[in-house]
C-alpha cells in the first residue's frame, strides 16, 4: 500500500491538507462554547458534563469502488452519489479528560488497508490539534455496504485513489473531533430504550441441509429455524443543553446495513436515513449512530431498493425518538474508559489454524450508569447480549466494527454448523474459541471501569 503523505497546500478546520476537490468539509458543530473555544481550561473545569459535536464530509471519489463479492474479492467503482459519507465527532468532556466518539459511514477500517489502526488512529490524534491520545477514541463504522472497500477483502487498498482518499480520511476525522471539543457547552444526560420489534431477524437459518442465509427464500419445508435470536432493543443516549433541547443524541441498534448492498451509489444506507430523519425532527441535534453486535443479524427484508432503505430509516428514528422521549435523567460521572489487547486464536485463506495469535484491541467507555464495550470487527449478536447481561452498568450497550476490522467473530456453535460467516476467508479468520475471549475480556473491562483509573493499552 502506498504511505500516506500530507503538503500544506490549503487547510481544512485549521489544519494543514491536500486540497482535493471531491471532498468538501461541512460543519455540524452545536452552539460555540466561548471559553472553550479559546481553549480556556477554566471553563472545562466547571462541575457537571460538557459535550461537543461536528460533522465532516468523507465521500470518497467514485473510483475508490465498493465491494461487490467477499468470496470473489472484487470491487466495482461508484457510478454515482446517493447521499454524502461522514464522520460525526462526539466529545464528552468531565472537565478533566476528554473522550471522543466518532461514526463513520463506512464498512469498517482495516488494519492492512490503513496502515495499521494503531498508526492511522495517531495521525488522527496528531490532526485533532494534540489534544487527544489514540486511546482517547474510538472509531466506529456503521458497516455500510455502499461506502468504500476499506476493510481489505479486495486489491482496492493498493490503489493510488485509495492511498490518495485516506490520506484526507484520516486529517477529516481529526478535524471533526477538534472542532467537536472546541464546541462544547454544558450538558446533561439522559438514557433510554425501547424495544424494536421485528425490526432485525437472525439471517443464520437451520435447514434440514445446513446453514443457509436468509438473503433468498427457502421453502418452508427445508427450514428448522433461526440459529440464533436477535438483540431487538435501540438505545438512546442524549446529551440535553440548558435550554431543554438535545444538543448530541447517540442512537445504538444491531443490523446489517445491507439495504442498498451493490447499487453502485455512495450511500451511508439505513443509519444515515436514520439520522437525517432526527435531524429534521430535532433541529440543532447532532445525532450518531453505533452500530451494534449484527454479525448475524439483518433487517427482515433484504429488498435493495433506496424506498426500503429510507422506510427502514425513518422507522428507526421513530423509535429512537420515542426512546428520547421516555429517556430519564442519569448520572455524569464518572466519565472513564479503557483498553485491552487481546489475542485470539486465527486461521489462513485454506482454513489451517496459525501458531502465532491474531493480536487486536477491545475497549469500554462508562458515563455514569452507562457504559459501551467497543469490539472490533463483526461480533454475532450472541457475543453482545452475553456481554450486556454480565455488564455491571444498567444501560450498555456493545458496539461492533469499532476501530480495527477482523472479520466476523462468530460463536463456537456456528463454528459447528458452518455457513458463510465462519469461512474460512479474509471476512473470516479468527478461530473457535475467540467467542470466550472476547466476552469475557469485555466483561472484566466493563467492570474494572468501577476503579478510579481503569486498565489501558499504551499508546
Amino acid at each position: 500500500m502506498a504511505t500516506r503523505k500530507y503538503t500544506k497546500e490549503t487547510t481544512v478546520g485549521g489544519q494543514p491538507v491536500r486540497r482535493r476537490a471531491f471532498l468538501k468539509g461541512i460543519c455540524g458543530a452545536v452552539a460555540l462554547s466561548p471559553a472553550l473555544r479559546k481553549g480556556s481550561r477554566a471553563a472545562e473545569s466547571e462541575r457537571g458534563l460538557w459535550v461537543g459535536v461536528a460533522v465532516e464530509e468523507i465521500t470518497p471519489p467514485l473510483e475508490v469502488g465498493l465491494l461487490m463479492s467477499s468470496s470473489a474479492g472484487r470491487w466495482e467503482a461508484f457510478e454515482s452519489v446517493r447521499l454524502p459519507l461522514q464522520a460525526r465527532a462526539l466529545v464528552l468532556s468531565d472537565g478533566k479528560r476528554r473522550f471522543a466518539l466518532v461514526g463513520l459511514d463506512l464498512i469498517g477500517l482495516a488494519g492492512q488497508a490503513v496502515g495499521g489502526i494503531d498508526a492511522f488512529k495517531a495521525e488522527v490524534a496528531h490532526h485533532a490539534g494534540g489534544r487527544f491520545r489514540p486511546s482517547d477514541m474510538v472509531l466506529a463504522s456503521s458497516h455500510t455496504h455502499t461506502g468504500p472497500e476499506s476493510i481489505a477483502l479486495t486489491d482496492l487498498r493498493h490503489t493510488k485513489a485509495f492511498a490518495e482518499w485516506t490520506n484526507e480520511l484520516v486529517v477529516r476525522i481529526g478535524s471533526a473531533i477538534r472542532r467537536a471539543a472546541e464546541s462544547a457547552a454544558p450538558c446533561r444526560l439522559v438514557l433510554g430504550q425501547v424495544q424494536a420489534a421485528g425490526m432485525a431477524v437472525n439471517r443464520r437459518i437451520v435447514t434440514r441441509r445446513g446453514i443457509a442465509s436468509v438473503r433468498r427464500k427457502l421453502p418452508a419445508d427445508e427450514v428448522i429455524g433461526p440459529e440464533g435470536p436477535v438483540d431487538d432493543r435501540l438505545r438512546v443516549a442524549a446529551l440535553v443543553g440548558r435550554n431543554g433541547r438535545p444538543l448530541a443524541m447517540v442512537v445504538h441498534f444491531a443490523a446489517h446495513p445491507v439495504l442498498e448492498m451493490c447499487l453502485k451509489h455512495v450511500s451511508p444506507d439505513y443509519p444515515g436515513e436514520m439520522l437525517l430523519e432526527l435531524e429534521r425532527r430535532h433541529p440543532g441535534c447532532t445525532p450518531l449512530f453505533l452500530q451494534g453486535a449484527c454479525g448475524n443479524i439483518n433487517p427482515p427484508t433484504m429488498e435493495r431498493t433506496v424506498a426500503n432503505c429510507r422506510r427502514y430509516g425513518q422507522r428507526l428514528a421513530e423509535l429512537a425518538d420515542e426512546a428520547f422521549k421516555r429517556a430519564r435523567p442519569a448520572a455524569v460521572r464518572p466519565l472513564l474508559w479503557g483498553w485491552r489487547k487481546i489475542q485470539l486464536p486465527w486461521r489462513d485463506l485454506d482454513g489451517k489454524p496459525q501458531p502465532s495469535p491474531l493480536e487486536t484491541s477491545i475497549g469500554a467507555l462508562r458515563l455514569g450508569d452507562a457504559a459501551w464495550g467497543f469490539l472490533p470487527g463483526e461480533p454475532f449478536v450472541e457475543i453482545g447480549l452475553d456481554i450486556v447481561g454480565a455488564s455491571p452498568w444498567p444501560f450498555t450497550a456493545v458496539v461492533g466494527y469499532a476501530d480495527d476490522y477482523i472479520g466476523y467473530l462468530p460463536t463456537d456453535r456456528a463454528f459447528d454448523n458452518g455457513g458463510y460467516e465462519i469461512g474460512p476467508g479474509r471476512w473470516s479468520r479468527v478461530d473457535r474459541g475467540s467467542q470466550r475471549i472476547v466476552t469475557d475480556g469485555a466483561i472484566q473491562l466493563l467492570h474494572s471501569l468501577r476503579k478510579t483509573r481503569p486498565e489501558t493499552r499504551p499508546d
